[in-house]
């Protein structure tokens, strides 16, 4: 089977390598270079549960965390990259009511023992992670809260993917998905027709304008992401520590990652002023120390964002032989794993290996003149 994936950021590099291990003839076309956009501009932080209660979200998003060990491992194996993956868990300051309330919540999880939720007092704290403000009283500790390199791990997947016989094409622009006969069989790339039994759309936060190309339409919008690094040697923290507004990311590479603003601004690309002020400003706040350390860099990114917050996965109601995988807005690079695996499943058993009705594209797509 002929599979072509377009947008190489890091969901359709794990779906390209997984369809690819499979069996399937695979082609990757990325208008610029894999990882370029979100993938890249991420922390890439892995926490499977954002809410203090069970949700099917919080099952597909925990489904993705399991995977994680095995897929650093495969991909060290066969690319010979370390994609960072750090498992010393996560500090939830608690500041006020509301957050012990969310902390309660999370603690009466099913999943409670696997994520290893345990409550930190002022002692522990001081302990633990010194560096923390005097005004942080208590905490929640999660320690199944991981991290990785999220400009390694789109590296390692795009070269796993290389290594089982993908064919990436950056540089490659795609103007239109060909939809013929109410089927997607292939798409316009450089403005050249290529042909394919399967497309599968990767594409992000710009996944409604390729919609728009066959006359559908979809509500994924852009959510500007801003961020700024520190150097961090040595450090000064150990665990990753999410504030109310903020959070900061110990790298072993020596940097601390601190983001990220959320910013409905359409596709403008820029680092401003204030959004940088008001991250640094809540993250001296929570660690008053690194108010010295120098900025290495700043940047930001474009995520994908759905109308009711949501993945969007699986096939394009009335066109057959096209799929979709977008809108994971802050979360990308954690529901990678599940998402290739997903995608894989749909295209060679015609079903996937989770109940995910909730992320169907068919929830609020309004079809046009396809």
């Amino acid at each position: 089977m002929n599979v072509l994936v377009v947008g190489a950021g890091v969901i359709g590099c794990s779906v390209a390598f997984e369809l690819a291990k499979a069996g399937c003839a695979v082609t990757l076309v990325e208008r610029s270079t894999p990882g370029a956009e979100a993938s890249g501009a991420a922390a890439g932080i892995l926490s499977p549960l954002a809410e203090g209660r069970v949700t099917h979200y919080s099952r597909l998003a925990l489904a993705s965390w399991r995977l994680f060990p095995s897929v650093a491992a495969e991909l060290r194996d066969r690319t010979g990259i370390d994609v960072e993956y750090v498992t010393r868990g996560s500090i939830y300051p608690l500041t006020s009511a509301a957050d012990v309330r969310r902390a309660e919540a999370r603690s009466r999880l099913a999943w409670n023992h696997e994520l290893g939720i345990e409550a930190w007092d002022g002692a522990d704290l001081r302990s633990r992670e010194p560096a923390l403000s005097r005004e942080i009283r208590g905490a929640m500790f999660v320690s199944g809260e991981h991290w990785v390199n999220n400009q390694r791990l789109v590296v390692a997947y795009a070269q796993a993917a290389l290594g089982v016989g993908v064919l990436i094409r950056p540089g490659s622009a795609v103007s239109r998905v060909i939809v013929e006969d109410g089927r997607a069989c292939g798409a316009v790339v450089n403005g050249e027709r290529l042909e394919a039994d399967r497309v599968v759309m990767t594409t992000g936060a710009w996944t409604g304008e390729l919609a728009a190309s066959f006359g559908a339409s979809l509500p994924v919008e852009p959510r500007r992401g801003q961020m700024v690094a520190l150097t961090h040697v040595p450090p000064v923290l150990t665990h990753c520590v999410h504030g109310e507004h903020v959070y900061l990311v110990p790298r072993p590479s020596g940097e601390l990652l601190i983001g990220a603003t959320v910013e409905r601004v359409g596709f403008q690309r820029a680092v401003i002023p204030s959004g940088i002020a008001a991250l640094l400003s809540s993250a001296i706040a929570l660690v008053p120390e690194i108010a010295e350390l120098p900025i290495s860099r700043t940047w930001c990114g474009f995520r994908p964002w759905a109308a009711d917050g949501l993945p969007i996965l699986g096939p394009w109601p009335g066109v057959k032989d096209l799929l979709v995988a977008t809108a994971h807005f802050r979360n990308g690079i954690l529901l990678a794993p599940i998402t290739a695996r997903l995608m894989t499943a749909w295209i060679l058993e015609g079903r996937p290996s989770l109940a995910i009705d909730d992320f169907l594209p068919d929830r609020f797509l309004e079809e046009r003149t396809a």
